[in-house]
């Protein structure tokens, strides 16, 4: 019998990759796109030192949103592979720990952020004359946090148990709340920053809500097995998910450098110019995840179910597809951007430095959705190592690399260049490992 989830081991690779990516570049935007739409809105009409706030506070969002990320994703990593090869209780009982785990989790940060905001915004570097704005954003949002980690399982699952296109509807529904309350909140009545969080809150409270009500109507496979995980359990899975967890941390980190180094040297309004070039960069980001995410489901599930040569076509068709979005985005940085920085800013000096800093980061676009779905695909191999290792170099190691050496180096090369070169040899490295891989799965199929 035909069932929504086995679509992913049956029906045609194209149409059915098509569905997928859909479903998720929707879900994907919806979930995390809070940061852009609100920084939209703050820019537009609140101004260029409320727009620096909310962006200063992103490398703590990326922090605590890459928790989650890797906990959701190595756990339904497994589970997908579970549900492909027919396992459904052990699939169930995945879930519902990984569920408790993440609303557990999301309540304890919660308290303990809240006590420790103002050592927070001291390590993320608000200048003294941002933080009557950052500290009140910061609270409001942070009651979010729970829900949100609720919603980012629930939405996980209900993707590898066939309905990603439900749980994408109620994301997007949930970010229409958001965008609808900033319009109305910050445009019409013209409240402070404060209306710009609570937005946002309203948005993860409306998100969580209505995948619950998916989840009760439309589970499928995936039933309530209350369940704590064992700590090893909890390590493999974490493990798996490590990739996507490094991803998160370590651009949350480059950027609170990055901030650093623009506020040292330029000023407040630098660090607003580049919040434009940050939202084309997580633009750019969530594009790419939603497809390797879709890699990480198709592959794992075709893997569980012994289908390797139709796992490697959906590999195949998500690093073109991300090859694709990133041409395309290339080619709005070279002749849409200077509009769009002229648009946003009221500030001619933000105005002015983003439009400084458009082509230096331009090749980026060209590279990180290929280096995004090579790591997913090693996810879904479960090589967790060689995964990691590509999204280390990528989002850490070098980027931190080529900083420090841009930035104290007598080299003319503005210090942001750093972000392209790091994901070119980071494309190096992945091209190599792949390679490598293949050629290992070749002669095994060969010795078979």
């Amino acid at each position: 019998m035909s069932t929504p989830a086995n679509a992913a081991l049956g029906a045609p690779v194209l149409g059915t990759f098509l569905r997928y990516v859909g479903a998720s570049v929707a879900g994907l935007l919806a979930l995390t796109g809070a940061a852009i739409i609100d920084g939209f809105m703050v820019g537009k009409w609140l101004g260029a030192e409320a727009l620096a706030a909310v962006n200063l506070l992103i490398p703590l969002w990326i922090l605590l949103f890459g928790l989650v990320l890797m906990l959701a994703i190595g756990a339904s990593v497994v589970a997908s592979r579970y549900l492909g090869a027919g396992r459904l209780n052990a699939a169930s009982k995945i879930f519902s720990a990984t569920l408790s785990m993440a609303a557990i989790g999301g309540l304890a940060l919660t308290l303990i952020f809240s006590f420790l905001n103002n050592y927070l915004l001291a390590l993320l570097a608000v200048p003294e004359s941002l933080q009557a704005l950052v500290r009140p954003y910061f609270l409001i949002v942070l009651a979010g946090l729970a829900p949100q980690y609720v919603a980012v399982v629930l939405y996980y699952f209900l993707r590898v148990a066939g309905e990603a296109q439900r749980a994408s509807r109620a994301l997007v529904l949930g970010a229409l709340v958001n965008i609808i309350l900033d319009i109305l909140l910050l445009g019409v009545l013209h409240w402070d920053i404060r209306a710009a969080a609570l937005a946002t809150l309203t948005a993860q409270l409306t998100q969580c809500a209505l995948l619950l009500v998916t989840y009760r109507r439309h589970a499928g496979a995936l039933h309530w097995r209350p369940a704590f995980l064992k700590t090893k359990r909890l390590l493999q899975f974490c493990a798996n998910g490590f990739s996507e967890f490094v991803n998160e941390v370590s651009a949350g980190i480059v950027l609170l450098i990055i901030h650093w180094l623009l506020s040292r040297e330029f000023g407040v309004a630098a660090v607003a110019g580049f919040a434009l070039i940050h939202y084309a960069l997580l633009l750019n980001i969530m594009l790419a995840c939603a497809i390797a995410e879709v890699v990480h489901v198709l592959v794992s599930q075709n893997n569980g179910a012994g289908q390797t040569q139709r796992s490697q076509l959906f590999f195949r068709l998500g690093l073109g597809l991300a090859v694709v979005t990133g041409i395309i985005l290339w080619c709005f940085s070279h002749w849409g951007s200077q509009a769009l920085s002229q648009w946003f800013f009221s500030s001619v000096n933000a105005a002015h430095f983003a439009q400084q800093f458009w082509p230096v980061i331009a090749p980026v676009f060209l590279l990180t959705g290929a280096n995004l779905v090579i790591s997913a695909w090693f996810t879904a191999q479960q090589r967790p190592g060689r995964s990691a290792l590509i999204a280390l170099s990528r989002s850490l190691v070098l980027p931190l690399f080529f900083l420090w050496l841009l930035y104290t180096s007598s080299l003319s090369l503005p210090f942001l260049w750093a972000l392209p070169f790091a994901e070119l040899f980071t494309l190096l490295l992945a091209g190599f490992f792949t390679a490598q891989h293949s050629s290992l799965w070749r002669a095994k199929v060969a010795f078979n």
